[in-house]
């Protein structure tokens, strides 16, 4: 057989082999770019909770709306919509006392077809720091 021949033969291949890897690419590809978006929505909402906690811990008297109105302002700007909002200090609220801000929220998908197990996915983070 000559050479001309052999190539002419194996010329459709490499299609094949692209259209039978093609899913599993196009799968891999998604589930990194909404595993980096569920890496970033925990990231936001460790920055609100932290940010929360800080204006609790220095507001005296110790008072929750602004710490609460202040983790839902970084959440709304990064157009998240929170579950639930809470700040609490151990009463009485005295230097030494620990204020805890928790926040939860629900991760979406924005593939659901593609990534079902990512469709709706409860997020609950927690800070605590020392009232000052």
């Amino acid at each position: 057989m000559t050479h001309a021949r052999q190539h002419r033969n194996k010329r459709g291949t490499s299609t094949i082999e692209f259209i039978l890897v093609l899913p599993t690419l196009v799968f891999i590809l998604f589930t990194i770019v909404e595993l980096s978006r569920m890496w970033l929505t925990f990231d936001i909402a460790t920055t609100a909770v932290r940010e929360g906690a800080r204006v609790g811990v220095v507001t005296n008297p110790f008072d929750p709306a602004p710490a609460t109105a202040r983790i839902n302002s970084i959440l709304t700007a990064a157009n998240m919509t929170p579950t639930s909002v809470s700040v609490i200090c151990v009463i009485p609220c005295q230097p030494g006392s620990v204020v805890r801000a928790d926040v939860t929220l629900t991760f979406s998908t924005l593939f659901p077809i593609m990534l079902p197990m990512l469709t709706s996915l409860p997020m609950q983070q927690s800070a605590s720091m020392r009232y000052e």
